[in-house]
């Protein structure tokens, strides 16, 4: 405590400096440095915890988003959390910025709590939904002088796939080559299997809290597609056969008939009778009755002769028989007028009929091709391109109606329709520098609705094709192998609750029904996934709008493990190429089968891109996807070569999650 004189020497001072400036700008300058300090010191701590508050809503957005692309359910499971910490430390390492670890709890030098460090995701309060949370603090640098040791940085996250209304039409080879096994076991089917399981699992049922709707349609294509039931079921009168009409349940295919041997015997005339009487004098009466009477020798007597003579018959015997003609001989009568005095000279008469068989019979030998016809015999075979009455086989895909009646060499055999068809009417002047869909090639229009002949679909139809190439005697088309296949049924787009087997839609079981068999053809197979998926033709009233009114997102997908594979001698869904011409002349070789059903898949896929759609194309068994697929694609990024099992599933999750458009929460 200052005393009197203290005080008076300290008041003396600060007077004698008042009056004195000299070194005053020192002290000045020194009292200012306090509070430069906190300002220079706070902005740069400042602006070191934005700069750490920024780094760190990066870290819980990438992990939120990676948690979501990863999860395959409703709810995340611990290989979900682990990308999501996986991704947030990647972005946000412990230690950044000077933070503390995320699992310590940070206190005051009393002990008080200033942060309970936390970096964690868990499952929104909706389904398929991710929220991320993290806090820590960084040290302070010049704050420190002044008492604030650290601060506090946050951040929240939220993820969700923001899927909208879509529409998937999954286009996939099933043909031979998925039978091939692949690394790490199983097949390429089985790989493709687990692939649309996946996709399903990402992208989902749809009916979120936006209403949106998600459907799934599915054309398994090999040379040849099976949407019988799907056209018959919409309308019958889109097929020859279906119509009810004469005129309009014909088709035509290369087949046979059998020919039948009718044997036909006409008679004419019937028996001739005439009755004649002969006569021998001078007769003995025994004579008469006994012998000449019965056609045998008889002895006479002539009139001034009374020796003895006889009379032969030729031939003799009663009756008399000579080739169609038969002669009997009766006694008749014996007497007369007496000639002499002894009288033993009378006439002997005797009748005679002669019957002749004047009947004729006409033996008349035909050829027919109806075998009801009492005594028709089964000849052989007539091979030509024939019409055949397709009504009831078309009809008999419906299990309610009886199987079709096939003409054989013995009766009747019964078929039943599989469901797959014969294309349109088509035009074959399509090369591969076509660049136009010619007006004529009916089978390349996605949205015209079958209106006549020549725009109705025909049943596929093996059992009546028969291959004669080389003879003029046909041979069975192959139905073993690869040759003449029809593919499991295609489905047209629709909404699935669930994936398992055993729900009310049972999806799962139909994939897993697939089978590997045929031929390739991509061209078919694209053709039917834009008609089953388009909102203009055969199926617009069902594809144009979605329950919530709002658009939808129309996407082809498009698998394959191969190139082009067309077989002249295969049955298709164009035919018998050796003696169809629908796509080439009869006599062109696969290669060029092959090349001009390249060019119609690539017209297919400009028309399917035209229209808005997205075109994604995943090739199995490739490192690098070939130019005829990249270029159906809608871009170079939406083909994806898939070289193993593991590719295909990523390639197909990938696709699921970038229709979904994965999306922040605000």
């Amino acid at each position: 405590m200052l005393g009197k004189n203290g005080v008076t020497s300290t008041t003396a001072l600060l007077q004698r400096l008042r009056k004195n400036n000299a070194g005053n700008t020192f002290a000045m300058a020194a009292a200012a440095m306090f509070p430069i300090v906190g300002l220079v010191g706070g902005g740069v701590d400042i602006g070191r915890a934005y700069m750490a508050k920024a780094r760190l809503q990066l870290a819980c957005d990438a992990g939120a988003l990676a948690a979501r692309r990863n999860m395959t359910q409703d709810t995340m499971t611990a290989a979900d959390i682990a990308e999501a910490n996986k991704y947030f430390s990647f972005n946000f390492p412990e230690g950044s910025f000077d933070s503390t670890d995320f699992d310590e709890t940070v206190v005051d030098s009393d002990g008080n709590v200033i942060s309970a460090n936390v970096s964690e995701f868990v499952d929104g309060a909706s389904p398929r939904t991710v929220v991320g949370n993290a806090r820590t603090t960084i040290q302070t640098t010049l704050m420190k002088i002044f008492g604030y040791q650290h601060m506090v940085i946050a951040a929240d996250c939220s993820s969700r796939l923001d899927v909208g209304n879509v529409d998937v039409m999954m286009v996939l080879d099933v043909t031979g080559s998925m039978r091939s096994g692949v690394s790490g076991g199983g097949t390429r089917l089985a790989a493709l299997q687990e692939s649309v399981e996946a996709f399903y699992d990402i992208l989902g049922p749809g009916g979120g809290s936006s209403g949106e709707q998600i459907r799934y349609g599915f054309v398994p294509y090999s040379s040849a597609v099976n949407v019988g039931s799907i056209l018959y079921n919409a309308n019958p009168a889109w097929l020859a056969g279906g119509t009810g009409t004469a005129g309009d349940d014909i088709w035509s295919y290369q087949s046979r008939r059998p020919v039948y041997e009718v044997t036909e015997t006409t008679t004419t005339g019937g028996i001739s009778t005439v009755v004649t009487y002969e006569t021998i004098q001078f007769t003995r009466g025994g004579q008469c009755r006994n012998n000449f009477s019965l056609n045998n020798a008889t002895r006479y007597r002539r009139e001034g002769d009374n020796s003895n003579r006889w009379w032969y018959p030729s031939p003799s015997g009663n009756p008399v028989v000579s080739g169609n003609t038969t002669i009997t001989y009766s006694h008749e009568s014996w007497g007369g007028d007496r000639k002499s005095d002894d009288g033993r000279y009378r006439t002997c008469v005797r009748e005679v009929s002669t019957e002749t068989d004047t009947t004729t019979t006409t033996t008349n030998v035909y050829e027919t091709y109806d075998g009801t016809i009492p005594g028709a015999v089964f000849k052989r075979w007539d091979y030509r391109k024939l019409q055949h009455d397709v009504s009831a086989y078309v009809n008999s895909i419906d299990p309610s109606n009886p199987a079709a009646q096939r003409p054989t060499e013995t009766g009747v055999q019964m078929d039943r329709w599989d469901g797959c068809i014969e294309e349109r009417t088509t035009d074959n002047t399509i090369v591969t520098a076509t660049t136009t869909i010619p007006a004529g090639a009916l089978d390349l229009d996605i949205d015209l609705l079958p209106t006549d002949a020549a725009s109705r679909w025909g049943p596929f139809w093996r059992d009546v094709m028969y291959d004669r190439s080389s003879s003029t005697n046909g041979w069975e088309i192959s139905k073993s192998g690869d040759s003449a296949i029809c593919p499991p049924a295609s489905r047209k787009l629709a909404s699935y609750t669930a994936y398992d087997e055993g729900s009310s839609d049972d999806l799962q079981s139909y994939i897993d029904g697939l089978q590997a068999q045929g031929f390739t053809n991509h061209a078919i197979g694209m053709i039917w996934g834009a008609r089953l998926l388009s909102d203009d033709g055969l199926f617009a009233a069902e594809n144009s709008s979605a329950p919530n009114g709002f658009s939808i997102g129309r996407h082809i997908v498009f698998m394959t493990d191969g190139s082009m594979t067309i077989r002249t001698s295969n049955y298709d869904s164009y035919g018998l190429a050796t003696q169809d011409d629908r796509i080439a002349a009869v006599n062109a070789s696969n290669s060029e089968l092959e090349s001009r059903q390249a060019q119609r898949f690539q017209l297919m896929c400009r028309a399917a891109r035209a229209k808005g759609w997205t075109i994604w194309v995943v090739q199995f068994g490739v490192t690098t996807v070939t130019s005829n697929m990249e270029n159906c694609a809608s871009s170079a990024d939406h083909a994806t070569p898939a070289s193993n099992r593991a590719d295909m599933i990523s390639a197909f999750s990938n696709i699921a999650q970038k229709i979904g458009g994965l999306r922040l929460d605000e």
